[in-house]
């Protein structure tokens, strides 16, 4: 579990990742619960795209 500080407060600045668990429930405990966001730990990467060219199948004699 991995969360981000969304504003600076106590000793973490804007953006620090906060990984401690036990760091994170004294966050998620107190009212600076409202400036972490919870992030996914190992972000999946982004979905292949792939490009398709639509045939055109119309018969247009």
């Amino acid at each position: 579990m991995k969360y981000v500080a969304t504003q600076a407060f106590g000793q973490y600045a804007q953006g620090a990742e906060i990984t401690d668990n036990q760091a994170i429930d004294a966050i998620l405990a107190s009212e600076q619960a409202v400036f972490v966001v919870r992030v996914p730990d190992d972000p999946a990467p982004a979905a292949s795209v792939q490009n398709a060219v639509a045939a055109d199948t119309s018969d247009t004699k």
